[in-house]
C-alpha cells in the first residue's frame, strides 16, 4: 500500500500542510471510514449526501491516524492536532490524484470494464480468461467508484509494482463525469462495455444521456486505448461510426469478430460455441450471460489467451454475491439474481426464464427497481409485458403494484405480496419438484434473503 510523506502528499494533491514541522511524518494507506481505519493511515474526510468525513477527525485520531486530509476552509480547526493535516480544495479529488500518481509507478496495464448491465459478471470473467496467460489484480465487490477505485489502487502492494500483467476494474457511475474522471485517474489500456441500458434515470434523464456518460471511457483516454464493444447496442456501433480507434467487436446476434452461436441453457449454466466451433460452458444461470462470456473471451484473444486456457479457467467462474446463481430447493430450480436491477436487465432476464429447458411451470418474484425517476411507472410496465408466458409473477413491495398495470395481455397469475416474508409463504405454498423460479430485484429488497429463510424452513419444520 503507499506510504508516502506528508509534503509530497502536498504536492500531488496540491494541497496545504497545516503545520509544516510535519513535512517528513509519513502515513501508510488511506482510510475514508474510522470503522475500519488502522493505525498509520491517512484520514481522507470526504463529504457525502448524509454524512461528513470532517465530523470524525477525532474518531480517526483515536484510530491512529498517521495523517488527517480535510477541505481547506475546514483546515485551521484542526492545524494543532499531532498529526499532519493536510487542507485541499476537495478531499474526494485529491483520494483520485493520489491514487493516480501512486498507480504510475506499477508496470500492470489496466483493463476498464463499463455498461449499464453485467459489468461485475463481465470483470469476473475476464479476470479468469486474462489469468490464463498473464498476472492479474481485479477490484474487489463493487470498489467501482470515485472511492472505491482510489482505494483499491492505494491498497495494491509496492511488492508487485514490477510485475507487468493485468488489472481488471470495474467502472460504475450514477452521474455524468464520473466514468471520465475513473479514466484520468486509471489510464486504461482496454476498454469495454457491456450495454447500455436503462438505469439511473432519477440523475442521467435519459438513455441517450446515460450512452453519453459512459463513452467517457473513450472521450477521456488516451487514443491507443483498445476499445472492446457489444454491437448488438445500437449506441456502440454508433460509436464506432465516429472513431478511428482499434476496435474489437463482440454479439450474440449479428455479425462480429467474436460471436457465440448454438447456446443452450441448462440447470448446471449455459453452454455454447464461440465463433461457431469454440466450445465453452459457464456455470451462471441464463443465456443472458452469453455477452459477458464475448466480452471475456473478445480481450483474452486480444492479449494471444489460446481458446483451451480461457475455456478452462471460465467454467471455473461462479456467481458473485447474489449474480446468477442457480440453487435447487425441493426439486425447483431458484435463479437468483438479486444483486441489482433495471429495466434492461429485467427484461434479459425474464427472456431467459422463458427460454429454460424443461417442461415444468415459470415463477418471477420481482421486486422495485431504484434510480427510475419520474417516469418509473412506464418502465415498470415495460417490464410486465414481459411476463407474457410466464405461468406466475409474485411481485414484492408496494412499489412493484406497477407491474400489474400490464397484467392483462398475458395470462400469468399475478400475485402481489408486501414484502419479502409474504413472497417467501408464497413459495412455500406453491413451489414443486420441476418449478423454475427467478429472484429479482434491486439489492435494497433484501431478495437475498429468500433462498436462506427457505432452506431454513426445511430444517426448522416440525
Amino acid at each position: 500500500m503507499i506510504a508516502c510523506s506528508a509534503e509530497s502528499a502536498c504536492q500531488i494533491m496540491r494541497g496545504t500542510l497545516a503545520n509544516s514541522a510535519f513535512a517528513t511524518r509519513r502515513f501508510r494507506g488511506v482510510s475514508v471510514d474510522t470503522r475500519t481505519i488502522q493505525p498509520g493511515n491517512a484520514f481522507f474526510c470526504l463529504r457525502g449526501a448524509n454524512s461528513d468525513g470532517h465530523r470524525f477527525v477525532r474518531a480517526a485520531i483515536a484510530g491512529g491516524a498517521g495523517a488527517i486530509v480535510a477541505a481547506k476552509d475546514r483546515m485551521p480547526r484542526w492545524r494543532f492536532l499531532d498529526v499532519p493535516v493536510i487542507g485541499v480544495d476537495d478531499p474526494l479529488r485529491a483520494l483520485g490524484d493520489l491514487a493516480a500518481e501512486y498507480n504510475r509507478g506499477f508496470a500492470t496495464r489496466t483493463i476498464a470494464v463499463t455498461g449499464s448491465v453485467g459489468k461485475t459478471t463481465t470483470k469476473e470473467l475476464i479476470a479468469a480468461s486474462v489469468g490464463a496467460k498473464f498476472p492479474i489484480f481485479k477490484s474487489p465487490g463493487n470498489y467501482n467508484n470515485l472511492i472505491g477505485i482510489p482505494l483499491v489502487l492505494l491498497g495494491r502492494s509496492r511488492r508487485t509494482r514490477s510485475e507487468g500483467g493485468w488489472g481488471i476494474l470495474e467502472f460504475g457511475m450514477s452521474t455524468p463525469g464520473e466514468i471520465g474522471r475513473l479514466t484520468d485517474i486509471v489510464g486504461p489500456s482496454i476498454g469495454v462495455v457491456t450495454r447500455v441500458g436503462v438505469a439511473h434515470l432519477q440523475q442521467m434523464k435519459s438513455q441517450a444521456a446515460i450512452a453519453k456518460a459512459k463513452r467517457e471511457l473513450f472521450d477521456h483516454a488516451s487514443p491507443s486505448l483498445v476499445a472492446v464493444l457489444n454491437v448488438d447496442d445500437p449506441y456502440q456501433r454508433g460509436w464506432m461510426a465516429h472513431w478511428r480507434r482499434q476496435t474489437i467487436t463482440y454479439a450474440s446476434g449479428r455479425d462480429a469478430d467474436i460471436t457465440a452461436g448454438s447456446i443452450e441453457t441448462s440447470t448446471e449454466g449455459v453452454h455454447c460455441r464461440v465463433n461457431g466451433r469454440h466450445p465453452f460452458r459457464l456455470r451462471l444461470a441464463g443465456d443472458y450471460n452469453v455477452p459477458n462470456l464475448l466480452a471475456a473471451v473478445a480481450v483474452g484473444r486480444h492479449l494471444g489467451v489460446s481458446w483451451a486456457a480461457m475455456a478452462d479457467r471460465i467454467v471455473r467462474v461462479r456467481p458473485v454475491a447474489h449474480r446468477s446463481r442457480i440453487v435447487h430447493w425441493r426439486g425447483a430450480t431458484l435463479i437468483e439474481d438479486c444483486y441489482n436491477a433495471n429495466p434492461t436487465s429485467m427484461v434479459a432476464a425474464l427472456a431467459s426464464l422463458r427460454r429454460w429447458p424443461g417442461p415444468g411451470p415459470r415463477i418471477a418474484v420481482l421486486g422495485a427497481m431504484r434510480e427510475l425517476g419520474h417516469a418509473d411507472a412506464r418502465w415498470y410496465q415495460q417490464v410486465g409485458s414481459h411476463a407474457e408466458g410466464l405461468d406466475m409473477v409474485i411481485t414484492v413491495g408496494e412499489e412493484t403494484a406497477k407491474y400489474h398495470r400490464s397484467q392483462a395481455s398475458n395470462r400469468a397469475q399475478w400475485i402481489h405480496c408486501r414484502d419479502v416474508s409474504g413472497a417467501i409463504g408464497i413459495l412455500k405454498k406453491h413451489l414443486k419438484r420441476g418449478d423454475v423460479v427467478l429472484l429479482k430485484a434491486s439489492h435494497a429488497e433484501h431478495f437475498e434473503e429468500i433462498v436462506p429463510r427457505l432452506r431454513e424452513s426445511i430444517r426448522t419444520r416440525p
